[in-house]
């Protein structure tokens, strides 16, 4: 099984891939492109992006077929297959696929066929790119611009770039080979990146005890316009940032080494600990699962403190990511109408877009606080969500074994002396909808933190719950607030007057003028939160080394 890659004309941004088949046995051929891809649930349904496609048998001959499903081609029996199409790769970002006179990159699960009833066989890819002389994949090479995945869920797990120019750095921590391909401008110093790289490479894999594989790719695609996405890969991930001039800001560099970290802990959780229904992964449909808390809580938090465990990160710095991941959580009241299980679920929905008002909550912020709580509850029993981990890798992700969520909180339960505060943590957050702030800032005095809030110094947030956007357009309400029975999102506020313990508005609402009176809250809505380490305590001292 061969796919060969090429791009005649690449400012028309499509590639030309052909898939030759042999030793088809006279049956039909099954042909399924994935409806979505690894990291991202989320139908993509990159059928949509195919042309021009066809089929010939070695001779040359036309052979029939048919369309099944939006995804799926049907083709007559044949001794051996030719099958052609173009593939437009348009869209930039870490987990789809782009051409242009500089670079070929693509994400192979947007645009390879899986052959049904061939899954387990090897495939070869071949790149025709004589333009791009500077080529790299997450796949294994075999010759120059050839490349081998063992099955189809290899390829589907894999990247290509081929560029005019690539930036190549490597390091090795444990016999385990870390290259970084960068493919843009460098506008930083490169021998503090990679000391960086390898300070919080180094820590992970002293605290799993391995890495799961020989040979890891850091692909950056270092843009001149604002991006910033990452996508996990088994050997590999692609990340993109821009602008790439603004990495000189200290700032800048430390969300870049964030979502770095980040997609490095994929390797060992979700690439490798993964729950059942996503082993082996199914791109054909959605595959629903309730593991947010794991795939993505559990990641965002480990992404930052591995940075502050590695000496990356200083726990000013480390405080300051913290607080933004508060500051995303707090502001939306979700909590009370989904848990983090039955957001995880929906993720197929609306995850991945704001959705109505307060339906769901955040698996990366929601799920990195509750994995803080965890950390702290199991700390304060001389263990840690490390540790834990540590377990899920050796029972669950080393062998590819599939996990249930029940089996993570059991190896919770059978870590600890005393389970009551673990199982009515999980009771409460996990599988309830309280309040988890109360809970979290006790977590934080542990490790000898102060949590603090503060009033916004929005009145109209402050003290009527009500948040506007330009034009005075009103884009969220407090639930809580007396406004809420009063004004509707999508109001634009005229003018408005305080006097004292009300507010007079007069709002323009779908062409109607309404004035409206509306009283003071009897608490503040939506505060700002810091966060500050003011002593150091032995919790805390085991918790960040």
């Amino acid at each position: 099984m061969l796919f060969s890659i090429s791009s005649h004309t690449p400012t028309s941004q499509f590639i030309q891939i052909s898939l030759e088949l042999d030793r088809i046995g006279g049956e039909e051929t099954i042909l399924q492109l994935p409806a979505w891809r690894a990291g991202r649930y989320q139908l993509a349904d990159y059928a949509q992006n195919i042309r021009n496609f066809s089929v010939v048998d070695s001779d040359g001959n036309l052979i029939g077929f048919e369309k099944k499903s939006k995804n799926q081609w049907k083709i007559k029996p044949a001794n051996s297959l030719k099958i052609s199409y173009e593939y437009w790769a348009g869209k930039m970002d870490a987990g789809s696929a782009w051409v242009d006179d500089q670079q070929v990159y693509l994400n192979l699960v947007n645009c390879c066929f899986e052959v049904l009833g061939r899954e387990e066989e090897e495939i070869n890819l071949k790149l025709l790119l004589n333009d791009y002389p500077e080529q790299v994949s997450t796949l294994f090479p075999i010759s120059k611009s050839v490349w081998k995945a063992s099955n189809f869920q290899m390829l589907a797990d894999s990247t290509l770039l081929a560029a005019k120019a690539i930036t190549h750095w490597s390091y090795v921590i444990q016999e385990a080979q870390f290259h970084i391909w960068i493919h843009g401008e460098i506008y930083f110093d490169p021998s503090n990146f990679l000391s960086h790289f390898q300070s919080f490479t180094a820590q992970l894999i002293q605290d799993f005890g391995e890495f799961p594989e020989k040979e890891y790719h850091f692909i950056f695609q270092l843009l001149p316009y604002t991006h910033y996405h990452g996508v996990e890969h088994r050997r590999g991930t692609v990340i993109t940032y821009g602008p790439s001039k603004n990495l000189i800001d200290p700032a800048e560099m430390e969300e870049l080494l964030g979502v770095s970290c980040h997609e490095l802990y994929h390797a060992w959780n979700v690439c490798r600990i993964r729950p059942q229904e996503l082993l082996p992964y199914d791109f054909s449909k959605e595959t629903y699962t309730n593991a947010g808390l794991i795939l993505e809580g559990v990641t965002t938090y480990m992404g930052d403190l591995y940075l502050l465990k590695s000496g990356v990160y200083d726990f000013n710095t480390y405080a300051k990511h913290l607080e933004k991941i508060i500051a995303r959580e707090s502001t939306h009241q979700g909590w009370k109408n989904y848990t983090i299980a039955e957001s995880s679920f929906d993720l197929w929905l609306d995850g991945y877009q704001t959705g109505i008002p307060d339906r769901k909550v955040n698996i990366y912020s929601r799920g990195a606080l509750l994995s803080f709580c965890l950390d702290i509850l199991l700390i304060k029993q001389n263990s840690s969500l490390s540790k834990i981990m540590t377990k899920m890798w050796n029972t669950f992700g080393k062998p590819m074994k599939g996990y249930r969520m029940i089996e993570f909180e059991q190896l919770i339960q059978e870590e600890l002396s005393v389970t009551e505060e673990i199982d009515e943590f999980f009771r409460e957050f996990v599988h309830g909808k309280k309040d988890l702030f109360p809970f979290l800032k006790t977590c934080f005095e542990v490790v000898g933190g102060r949590l603090e809030e503060q009033p916004d110094n929005d009145h109209l947030l402050t003290h009527y719950g009500v948040r506007i956007a330009d034009h005075n357009e009103i884009i969220q309400i407090h639930p809580d607030s007396p406004a809420y029975s009063l004004l509707m999102r999508g109001d634009q506020i005229m003018d408005q007057k305080n006097l004292g313990e009300e507010l007079n508005l007069k709002i323009s609402r779908k062409g109607r003028s309404i004035d409206l009176l509306i009283q003071k809250g009897i608490k503040s809505y939506y505060p700002s939160f810091s966060l500050q380490f003011v002593q150091e305590t032995p919790e805390q001292i085991r918790w960040r080394t």
